[in-house]
Parts: structure tokens; sequence; C-alpha cells
């Protein structure tokens, strides 16, 4: 099966591909494939983003290419839900991993640990010429710590502050356990490619 996860986000990509190969598939980002393609997130709901970056991709790839989009955001409670679906931008403009962190925690300073929920949320938008587009999601809560645990994951600033509370461990800390420890217990966006698998498998076969 021709999958393309249509992300530039490395970090992103490296996680998606290796719970898709867990489960038997292989996919390429644009950049394996020689596409640059800079996809505006102008959706107000991660559906319509993520639908926008998968559909972005059709014209430029064959008929039996899929293509899935991913849009990732995070609602922190304290914060009255911010920022939502629009994490990188929260600012007004694009920022760094470690503007978020720094960002996050300043804003959640004065916030006690058992106030600081937070619930990350996946849709992943699965997309193929002569096919109606389609989307699944996966889900993920828990606590933004008062500091840093680890060393900064390039494109996942949350993965040290992210805990998950049912698991006493960070998100960068779950994703240095073995992939079969992640896949029996998914995080949002492990959750949302075990929905993709499932789809594909029964529409695709």
């Amino acid at each position: 099966m021709n999958i393309l996860y249509a992300t530039t986000n490395p970090g992103k990509f490296a996680e998606a591909a290796r719970h898709f190969e867990a489960h038997g598939f292989t996919i390429q980002s644009p950049e394996m494939i020689g596409l640059n393609r800079v996809v505006e997130e102008t959706g107000s709901t991660l559906e319509e983003n993520a639908i926008l970056k998968a559909e972005a991709y059709l014209p430029y790839v064959s008929s039996d290419t899929i293509i899935i989009g991913d849009d990732t955001g995070i609602e922190i409670d304290a914060l009255g839900g911010e920022p939502g679906i629009k994490v990188r931008r929260w600012l007004g403009h694009v920022m760094t991993d470690q503007e978020i962190v720094d960002y996050t925690l300043k804003r959640l300073k004065k916030v006690i640990q058992q106030k600081r929920t937070a619930h990350f949320r996946t849709v992943l938008a699965i997309a193929q010429k002569g096919r109606n587009t389609t989307t699944v999601e996966g889900k993920l809560s828990g606590q933004i710590l008062t500091a840093p645990i680890g060393r900064m994951q390039r494109g996942m600033p949350f993965w040290q502050i992210f805990y998950i509370t049912e698991l006493k461990m960070t998100l960068g800390q779950f994703h240095n356990k073995t992939i079969e420890f992640q896949m029996e217990h998914p995080t949002h966006r492990e959750a949302a490619i075990a929905e993709a698998v499932a789809y594909l498998s029964s529409s695709h076969s």
C-alpha cells in the first residue's frame, strides 16, 4: 500500500512511521518523494486542518497513493482550552519548540499541579483520488508539569512537560519505551493511527 504521510515535521513523521510499521504498514514523507508543499492551516478545527493537509497533495500523487493528513491540538483546562489547534501560532507568529514550552510554563506559573490538566487530540484525514476523505481520531489526557523533564525532541515541545497521569511518566519518557509497551498504552497519535490502520485494512484490502 502506497501511503504518504503529509507532514513536514520530522519528529511527527518519525513517531508515525514507527507505529505504522508496527502495524505492518510503511509510510513515506513528502520530502522522501521530492514534494515540498507548504499547506496553510486555515481550518477552524483539527478535522478541517487534517483534511486540508491531506487533500493538498492529491494533485501531485498517483491515483493509488493514500495520503494521510495529521493535525494535533492540546487543550489546557486552566487556560480555557488554549492553545487548541494553534499550538505553533499561539502568540500570532510561528513559535519555536522552546518558546512554546517557556510560554506554557509562564502562563501556568501560579496554577497548582492538580489544576494543570490538559488533553491532546490527534485527527488523521485519509484521502485518495476517487474516494471521499474520511477522518479518525485519538485522545490523551494528562497534566502539564511545572518544569521540563528530559531533553527536547525536535518538533515535539510538549514531550518534556506533558505528564501522562495514568502511566506516571512524561510523553518523552513514554516514547523511550518499547514499541510493544506503546501499542499497549496508546496515546493520542497512536490511537488515531490504530483507527487509520483498521480503516485502511477494511476499505483498501
